[in-house]
């Protein structure tokens, strides 16, 4: 059972009372039948049991004509940028038809295939998606160029820590052009983060943040250089 957290009780007992809103339905039983789940499922998501799966956030909007950012916040107005994270072994229905506009999917990969390519990516290195505000100045080249993955350990800490999520733009490799800049590194069959600092014309290095993580330094000589940098941190979500 895939049970949602408690701060969540909250958030999912407003989804639940705006659908029934949406629909006209007075209980979990009217309700069901509009959404197409038996009574029971209602009654887990407004108990916190299970989570709402984001597939039926997308039906019930596309149904009423509403927003995602009103059923998800009761909020009319504009929405200010976001990350949501839905985490869940499949995931189809993310199509050019779907109603909603505002946001755009991005891969969220597990740490082990994080340096791959989004070109590499198969079913079984998704752990889920990030659902990303679709704003220029948040996204400004094509999803498909962008990745995500959990940061391990705590050697970009007090700016990243373990647990956090970063967005990589992997069609962003230029070491002049990420000078001083967060940028994604290979690090065996993973990512790591760290500032990168040119130091010379054919050495580049990866910087942590924390002082007292300096031997997780990255340092990439000529012909390293291309293979190493995975690309640009373009943005990162902490829960905390």
């Amino acid at each position: 059972m895939d049970s949602a957290k408690p701060d969540d009780l909250s958030f999912q007992t407003g989804i639940i009372s705006r659908m029934m809103h949406l629909y006209g339905c007075a209980g979990d039983a009217g309700l069901a039948e509009r959404l197409g789940v038996q009574k029971g499922a209602v009654s887990n998501y407004r108990n916190g049991r299970r989570k709402i799966p984001i597939t039926l956030l997308y039906k019930v909007a596309a149904d009423t004509h509403t927003t995602l950012d009103w059923l998800m916040a009761g909020k009319s107005a504009e929405p200010a940028p976001v990350l949501m994270v839905q985490e869940t072994e499949r995931y189809r229905t993310f199509q050019d038809e779907s109603a909603f506009t505002n946001y755009l999917p991005v891969r969220l990969l597990r740490d082990s295939i994080a340096a791959g390519t989004p070109s590499e990516i198969r079913d079984g290195d998704i752990e889920g998606f990030c659902l990303i505000y679709a704003d220029k100045s948040w996204m400004p080249g094509a999803p498909e160029h962008y990745t995500c993955c959990r940061v391990r350990g705590d050697s970009m800490y007090p700016i990243l820590t373990s647990g956090d999520i970063v967005a990589i733009d992997h069609s962003q490799k230029d070491p002049a052009r990420l000078n001083k800049k967060l940028t994604a590194f290979r690090n065996g069959d993973g990512a790591t983060i760290k500032w990168l600092s040119c130091a010379d014309r054919d050495r580049v290095l990866g910087i942590p943040e924390n002082k007292a993580e300096m031997e997780s330094t990255v340092c990439l000589v000529g012909e390293e250089i291309a293979g190493g940098i995975i690309g640009r941190v373009a943005w990162w979500w902490a829960k905390r």
